[in-house]
């Protein structure tokens, strides 16, 4: 089998599970991970990932000198009441990401926030050290 076709397959299958677990359950699985830009400046690595749904107390970020963790999880309680029937839905879902950084940063400057689903990590670079001249004896 082709590594086209076993990914193909795949895809059908993701579909297949989704269309279920719509039926099932009213919501698509959640197997997916989330989007990641990652840029440079001079300075700084930035990095903006797509967290729709998500507010800022259900995401935690890490950082260390060359990688940054970011994870998201998501807990919904919804109640309906009605005069013959009263259901509850939980539902929730969790997401982790740990990338390498292209350059090394200074993770106890960084600094995040998140506007309108989309949270922005700005780390800025570690200086780099000029070498020092050795001298021969």
């Amino acid at each position: 089998m082709l590594e086209e076709d076993i990914f193909e397959e795949l895809a059908r299958m993701r579909r297949r599970i989704d269309k279920l677990m719509k039926a099932a359950f009213g919501f698509e699985s959640e197997i997916e991970s989330f989007p990641v830009d990652i840029s440079e400046t001079e300075n700084e690595i930035i990095v903006r990932a797509d967290l729709p749904g998500f507010s800022k107390e259900e995401v935690s970020v890490n950082a260390t000198e060359s990688s940054l963790e970011i994870s998201a999880e998501h807990k919904e309680k919804r109640e309906e009441k009605g005069e013959k029937f009263y259901r509850i839905e939980r539902r929730s879902g969790s997401f982790r990401r740990i990338l390498t950084l292209p350059a090394l940063v200074e993770p106890e400057k960084a600094k995040a926030r998140m506007k309108d689903g989309v949270l922005e990590v700005i780390l800025p670079k570690k200086e780099k050290k000029k070498g020092k001249e050795i001298k021969i004896e």
